[in-house]
């Protein structure tokens, strides 16, 4: 985690500062995002040979999952707001390679038909801290993400090879935020991000929202999540799922 190393600093700089939400907050809200899946993978092999395409080999295009978060806000200082939140992508796709590959130890023929399934469960709870909470809006914190993935290749001929790995990542997280007085909407943007040895997460969002006077809530935004895996329990890969998302909430 060598990119971590000013970690230590930021945290100092976080706490010196104090929090200064207005009042206790709690958002309870889901939403539905259609993505597209785009990038490559291999497994249990160090040459570029043997990438697979998800899209040209494994026939992926777009789906939808849905997501869920809560978020809990107040003004105490230095103590940290919450969010937690659930995104599980789980997706199949049938197609045909195109060209020759070893997946597992499994040697998969050009042209073989294939069916796989994809999945990336993320568990995620952060903790922020609100520097700015006028019109405009700042938060900086730290997100625990829990990934639990696996990637299922099955061949026509060839049989079953099936990756996974599961492992608790800390991220670096960072939000800003635009309010328009007097009329409910406001312009989000946050992410989180990590990187190490070659190897780096971010998970992306923007969104524009709109309260209402009645504790119901609706957002629109776009979504981008990136996995760069080279090594990770023999898991190498560059896949980014991005689109997207429509939802509602509700604030108390």
């Amino acid at each position: 985690m060598k990119r971590l190393t000013t970690l230590p600093l930021l945290l100092s700089a976080i706490i010196a500062l104090p929090a200064s939400a207005d009042m206790l907050g709690i958002w309870v809200g889901a939403n539905a995002w259609n993505y597209d899946i785009s990038g490559s993978t291999r497994f249990q092999s160090t040459s570029v040979i043997d990438d697979i395409d998800v899209k040209q080999d494994l026939g992926y295009s777009d789906d939808t999952l849905g997501s869920f978060y809560a978020i809990f806000e107040h003004p105490l200082p230095l103590i940290p707001n919450v969010k937690i939140s659930l995104t599980n992508i789980d997706t199949n796709a049938n197609g045909q390679l195109t060209g020759s590959v070893t997946y597992g130890g499994k040697t998969f023929s050009a042209s073989e038909t294939v069916s796989t399934s994809i999945k990336l469960d993320q568990s995620d709870v952060t903790l922020y801290w609100r520097l700015l909470d006028n019109i405009v809006n700042l938060d900086v914190g730290l997100n625990a993400k829990y990934i639990d993935g696996s990637t299922t290749i099955t061949g026509t001929t060839t049989g079953t090879a099936t990756a996974s790995f599961s492992t608790w990542v800390p991220m670096l997280y960072a939000g800003a935020g635009v309010d328009l007085p007097f009329s409910g909407l406001a312009a989000t943007v946050d992410g989180s991000y990590i990187g190490y040895n070659g190897s780096n997460f971010y998970d992306f969002s923007a969104r524009v929202t709109y309260d209402s006077p009645w504790m119901v809530g609706g957002e629109l935004g776009y979504r981008r999540i990136n996995l760069t895996l080279d090594d990770i329990d023999a898991n190498y890969a560059d896949i980014t799922f991005e689109g997207p998302f429509a939802g509602l909430y509700v604030h108390f």
